[in-house]
């Protein structure tokens, strides 16, 4: 063989090579998901957020067929867990259990949250709503909301929340605000530190999520108030709205799934379309309303819209009230 076919069929072989090189990724590149996908909680393990998250895991896990970790990570009123995230690729496989925390209040209540929820993350869709409620000692004497602001405008009462500046707290000031009446504010961390004083009466009413406080409301060691949603929960039709005293009032919390901002639209999709069919399920609905929440199958859109709504809204409640985070 000539020198000039040897190096011609050399010159072949490299090319030939390269071009098998170029192709080996599209080749070798599983379909999403190929390994599992976790779903960071910026709460502790046993609570509302945590077990939402749960159920949400175990409908992606059934459907995409492949294993779907939690992982807790709190602190910072989820702030540790959104910037977690984001610092994550934007590959599908971290995503973030969204709270109204991370979604709307945080930004407005730190100095420095590290993220901005409504540029940094893609919703994907919402799972539940859960209200809080609003419950005194029956010393105090009130039993429903009209009394409970009637009292408070004659002698100065006291109310706990049980996270500074989450959703029980915003709940609670609103309710103030709106009824028109100061009062002596005693903060918590968490809903076991806040019965320790309110089930014995040192503080005179408090603000919990719906599931939490249920069971005290039920023993009768307690007495509802009013639940914060706009209008009477579904599960517990025979409390009051606070909004049927006061026109207006709502803070629920509200939660759901979002990704780093760059996530691959298809993977978006196809996220929503497993969470959204996993939420319509009988077995599913009927679990939630044991957890005293409501399962909100829908789309990115709509998350969306409800986040921007609120992100508004909770900001200006908290520039009224001055809430700062310690």
């Amino acid at each position: 063989m000539s020198r000039a076919a040897s190096a011609n069929l050399q010159r072949r072989s490299l090319l030939t090579g390269a071009a098998a090189l170029l192709a080996m990724p599209a080749l070798a590149q599983a379909p999403w998901p190929n390994r599992p996908v976790r779903i960071l909680v910026g709460f502790p393990a046993g609570g509302t957020t945590d077990i939402l998250g749960r159920i949400a895991g175990q409908i992606l896990q059934d459907s995409l067929g492949q294993p779907v970790v939690i992982e807790n990570r709190p602190g910072a009123g989820s702030n540790i867990a959104a910037q977690a995230v984001l610092r994550s690729p934007a590959d599908g496989y971290t995503l973030l259990l969204g709270s109204p925390g991370t979604n709307a209040i945080n930004p407005h209540l730190y100095a420095n949250a590290g993220f901005d929820p409504l540029k940094d993350f893609l919703p994907i869709g919402q799972i539940a709503e859960v209200p809080n409620l609003i419950a005194a000692h029956p010393g105090v004497g009130a039993r429903d909301a009209a009394a409970l602001i009637t009292l408070a405008k004659q002698r100065t009462l006291s109310y706990g929340e049980t996270s500074i500046g989450g959703s029980t707290h915003l709940a609670a000031e609103l309710f103030r605000l709106m009824g028109g009446f100061e009062a002596t504010h005693v903060s918590y961390r968490g809903s076991s530190p806040m019965m320790v004083d309110l089930l014995p009466g040192r503080i005179d009413f408090g603000c919990d999520n719906l599931p939490s406080i249920m069971p005290h409301i039920r023993s009768g060691a307690l007495v509802a108030i009013g639940v914060t949603s706009a209008e009477r929960w579904p599960a517990n039709p025979d409390i009051p709205a606070i909004a049927e005293t006061l026109p207006g009032y709502e803070v629920t919390a509200w939660f759901g799934l979002v990704a780093p901002r760059g996530t691959p639209p298809e993977i978006i999709a196809r996220v929503n379309a497993a969470l959204r069919a996993g939420l319509e399920k009988p077995e599913t609905v009927s679990r939630m309303a044991e957890l005293g929440a409501r399962p909100l199958p829908g789309t990115p859109e709509v998350y969306q819209a409800r986040n921007e709504r609120e992100f508004v809204r909770l900001g200006d409640l908290i520039r009224r009230v001055g809430i700062r985070a310690e």
